[in-house]
């Protein structure tokens, strides 16, 4: 994992596996979610903003664009925050492989509490996430609707 120097703050790196390759011999259309949610881990994992080593939110929504083929060998995933609500927060992502684009990635994400009923983003939670992203502590509740692919 490393920092970029693009507008993405967070970059990791991960392993594309001879079992993620289909009959077509492509980086199947599945493993993309896994590799989302892998960044996602490792992002929050960063932030030091898990909760006993799990994921204090559920996935309410995610939208994702394929631009290109992806092969066995190694991709790159940056991920970001772009949005915090009341009990929500948008990321965006994108996978890159050898320079190229492969897909990228919106999602949206509501915290829950161990009923699973959504709850406020905690305050620990957004201040970080704000400092580390440069991006307002809270935006409008509304859901910001995903950008145009």
């Amino acid at each position: 994992m490393e920092l970029s120097g693009s507008s993405y703050r967070f970059v990791a790196d991960f392993p594309v596996r001879w079992g993620d390759i289909d009959s077509v011999g492509v980086l199947n259309n599945a493993v993309y979610l896994t590799l989302l949610e892998q960044a996602r881990y490792e992002y929050f994992h960063r932030l030091e903003l898990l909760e006993s080593g799990q994921f204090p939110f559920v996935l309410g929504e995610t939208r994702i664009r394929f631009e290109a083929p992806g092969r066995v060998g190694t991709v790159r995933v940056s991920a970001r925050v772009t949005r915090l609500g009341g009990k929500s927060f948008d990321m965006q992502y994108q996978v890159e492989q050898d320079g190229r684009t492969l897909s990228t990635a919106t999602a949206i994400l509501v915290y829950v509490d161990r009923d699973l009923a959504s709850r406020e983003v905690p305050e620990n939670a957004r201040r970080r996430i704000s400092e580390f992203e440069s991006i307002a502590a809270r935006s409008a509740d509304a859901v910001t609707p995903p950008p145009k692919l």
